[in-house]
């Protein structure tokens, strides 16, 4: 029987096939469709409208990934209209031409990386997103106002919007932080910036308006709106329950959980001084999710720091047991390695902690691995030179392949100089001094 309107998939795919992946969901999002990810031989969580399998080896199958989502697109006329999949296919000619994948990746993680060309890439992508805002207008002034399709074209224009809002305001951050430009450049920079990226948060809210008149269960319309205020600073608080109403239509389901992490972060950052509302939130992404890793890195460094320590380590390596299985593989992900590295040295200290030297050094040690993993870095099946690029640019007067850039600014987020003083600190307390001796040398 074909659907109203599709507003949740589930994408199933083994950990290697990342590319397809992360195509596949960054476009669906962008349309305004949830995309709950599952792993192959681990699948889990709720109905939802449809499930997409991505097999293994399907990247080298020697069909682009362009033509595997058209594919994925005339599958899903099982469920939907034939009409609403030639929209859909329209919005994906225009995501796809102007690259809109890498655009939508880990803005906000490489925000303060302080990196010149990361934050010219940016103002490309701006540039990208209004240009695929501006053609998204013309395709809704060709289309009839009751046409069920629409929702879509709405949100691809309400999540272009959002993204050009959240770029604007991370080099802006960048500018005034002197992350960005000198200080002879400072007002020019801004002054540009201001004169042909700013808009108000207000056209967002005319085409979320116009979603929910059409499909009011269409929940993922206020998600849209709720991640478009927090980058405001005067709508924070408005944009928790722009969450909580996407949670109240969607229900107890596994695909609220980054909603309910959303929550609890803006509970940490705006309003930290309220821990239980801030645990409340972590704690109820977890239960609905127990996949969510974010949330468990929430809750684990919590019971840390209340000093349960027995509950910290059930969750730091129920943490690695999720993200343990995509540590050597060339797919693994920037943010996913961030989280790998930081459990790694939770675990590292509370073995020092407990006098377990040996084995608090050995969780150390496999940050230190984490953080010098190089199989994410080759050029034929490593995420960073997909998603990055492999063009040689200038960065800080140095000749280097654009994704080595994004490499050096991930590494340096994690600040390996911190393990190794915890490392020297436990060898010197166990006695071990080969380990001392090796350690101590890095820091000179």
């Amino acid at each position: 029987m074909e659907k109203k309107s599709m507003r949740c998939i589930k994408i199933v795919h083994d950990p290697a096939e990342v590319r397809m992946y992360r195509t596949l969901s960054a476009f669906f999002r962008f349309v305004g469709i949830f995309a709950c990810e599952n792993l192959i031989d681990d699948e889990y969580g709720d109905e939802v409208d449809w499930v997409c399998r991505i097999e293994k080896g399907s990247e080298e199958a020697g069909i682009s990934l362009s033509e595997s989502v058209t594919a994925v697109l005339i599958e899903m006329q099982e469920q939907v209209s034939v009409e609403i999949i030639a929209i859909l296919s329209r919005i994906w000619k225009l995501f796809d031409q102007n690259d809109l994948v890498r655009s939508s990746y880990a803005i906000d993680y490489f925000g303060d990386c302080g990196k010149t060309y990361i934050y010219q890439r940016m103002e490309k992508a701006l540039e990208a997103f209004e240009e695929v805002l501006e053609r998204l207008g013309e395709l809704e002034q060709s289309q009839n106002e009751d046409f069920q399709g629409n929702v879509y074209i709405w949100a691809a224009k309400s999540n272009c919007r959002r993204r050009i809002n959240e770029i604007y305001t991370i080099i802006w951050k960048a500018i005034i932080n002197g992350l960005y430009g000198n200080e002879s450049e400072k007002s020019g920079l801004l002054k540009k910036l201001f004169g042909h990226h700013y808009f108000k948060i207000s056209e967002i809210e005319k085409d979320i308006s116009k979603i929910l008149k059409m499909d009011s269960q269409f929940y993922a319309a206020y998600a849209i709106l709720g991640f478009a205020k927090e980058i405001e600073d005067d709508y924070m608080v408005d944009s928790v329950e722009d969450f909580r109403q996407a949670i109240a239509i969607i229900g107890e389901k596994s695909y609220t959980s980054y909603l309910q992490y959303r929550i609890g972060r803006y509970y940490e950052k705006v309003l930290s001084d309220i821990k239980p509302q801030k645990m409340e939130y972590y704690k109820k992404a977890v239960d609905v999710d127990w996949h969510n890793f974010r949330g468990i890195y929430k809750i684990a460094v919590y019971e840390q720091d209340e000093g349960n320590l027995d509950k910290a380590l059930e969750l730091w390596k129920r943490l690695l047991d999720i993200l343990q299985v995509k540590q050597h593989l060339p797919s693994l992900q920037p943010i996913e390695c961030a989280y790998l590295y930081k459990a790694y040295r939770r675990l590292g200290f509370l073995y020092n902690k407990a006098k377990n030297y040996i084995t608090g050094i050995e969780y150390l040690k496999k940050a230190e691995k984490v953080y010098n993993n190089s199989a994410n870095e080759d050029e034929e099946k490593g995420f960073y030179p997909w998603m990055f690029g492999s063009e040689f640019v200038l960065s800080d007067g140095v000749k280097k392949r654009s994704w080595e850039v994004y490499k050096e600014a991930a590494k340096e987020k994690l600040k390996i100089e911190r393990t190794y003083v915890e490392i020297v600190d436990a060898s010197s307390r166990g006695n071990l001094r080969e380990i001392h001796s090796e350690y101590v040398s890095y820091l000179a």
